[in-house]
């Protein structure tokens, strides 16, 4: 079976390896490690890159793939991720991952907190501020609605349509907040989410699987270089690895909240193959669904290879688990 996979680099877009702006976009050693797993399963990958060139590749008709995992984040649009879901869809082509819908409306955090909390799932409680095309901020409004919510110091600050903690801001006081809020529209042109600060442990789960045939592969923590909880899991940890991932052993009530509400969420938002939310554990030990990613980063020793590796599985298990999930929807044989 030949494996096409679409991913994005910021040299395609003439964006600085350096940029905070763009740090969800892959590295190229990212993408290296994912070939070598495909190939090492049996299959043949085919590394495509964008979704312009994979637009490219299907109007000269030069695709030569069988299925396609899609791990490109798009750009320049809040449509971006669910871009090559729909274009693989009007071309009747096979893929890995979630469709456009559910891309979509996750990325879009605002509107996925208002499904997760309809499910029963508790969420940080915040305000919503519209981007009305400038980057002046009402004060006197923002003051008002967080006094209406209750909401007090300190304060996460976070573009609604983006993702990697890019633009995430940890605020203490009035004057922080505006700057935050400013340095978002600035530098986004969308809404920005205003939320309560859940001071706690940073978890997640990844799911692997469709419908009734997901399942966790267990609870897994962002944990500091020292091996202390991180306070706020920022994109500057992600970018310089000041933190890593690994698999941890919570009291059973908590570890089965968190799993049951991740796939509650996950399978009401019709997730596909593969999917992973994130979570805030409080001291008062009730788990708080900070957001749901459908379509997470398979990198090395990432939240996925980490908690696979505490189950008996290895990257190459679960790369394998997750393209075979949609090789059956597809009903293709390898």
């Amino acid at each position: 079976m030949r494996v096409g996979v679409t991913y994005d680099l910021r040299t395609d877009y003439g964006i600085e390896e350096d940029s905070m702006i763009f740090a969800d976009f892959c590295h190229p050693d990212e993408i290296g490690y994912m070939e070598a797993a495909i190939n090492r399963n049996g299959y043949e990958a085919v590394m495509i890159g964008n979704m312009y060139k994979l637009n490219e590749r299907i109007k000269n008709g030069t695709l030569g793939c069988d299925i396609v995992l899609v791990c490109d984040e798009g750009i320049a649009s809040r449509n971006r991720e669910a871009i090559v879901p729909a274009l693989l869809e009007l071309n009747h082509i096979p893929y890995v991952g979630s469709d456009a819908y559910c891309m979509g409306l996750s990325q879009n955090k605002y509107h996925t907190k208002l499904v997760a909390e309809a499910l029963g799932i508790r969420c940080p409680k915040g305000i919503y501020l519209e981007y009305l095309g400038t980057d002046e901020v009402d004060r006197a409004e923002v003051k008002r609605m967080l006094a209406e919510q209750g909401l007090t110091y300190p304060l996460l600050v976070k573009p609604n349509e983006e993702g990697y903690s890019m633009g995430v801001f940890l605020v203490n006081d009035d004057e922080e907040l505006m700057h935050a809020i400013t340095s978002d529209f600035s530098n986004y042109h969308e809404p920005v989410l205003v939320e309560e600060f859940i001071d706690g442990r940073e978890l997640y789960v990844p799911m692997i699987g469709t419908g009734e045939d997901a399942y966790a592969l267990t609870v897994g923590a962002v944990v500091a270089e020292d091996g202390s909880d991180v306070a706020l899991y920022c994109v500057e940890d992600k970018c310089y690895d000041w933190s890593h991932y690994e698999a941890v052993k919570l009291p059973e009530d908590i570890e089965k909240k968190m799993i049951d509400d991740s796939l509650r969420l996950y399978r009401h938002m019709g997730c596909r193959d593969f999917g992973r939310c994130d979570f805030r554990l409080p001291k008062d030990g009730e788990p708080v669904m900070i957001e749901i990613t459908p379509r997470p980063g398979l990198t090395e020793e990432g939240p996925y290879e980490s908690c696979a590796k505490s189950v008996g599985k290895t990257y190459d298990d679960i790369l394998r688990e997750v393209i075979e999930s949609a090789a059956k929807r597809y009903n293709i044989k390898d």
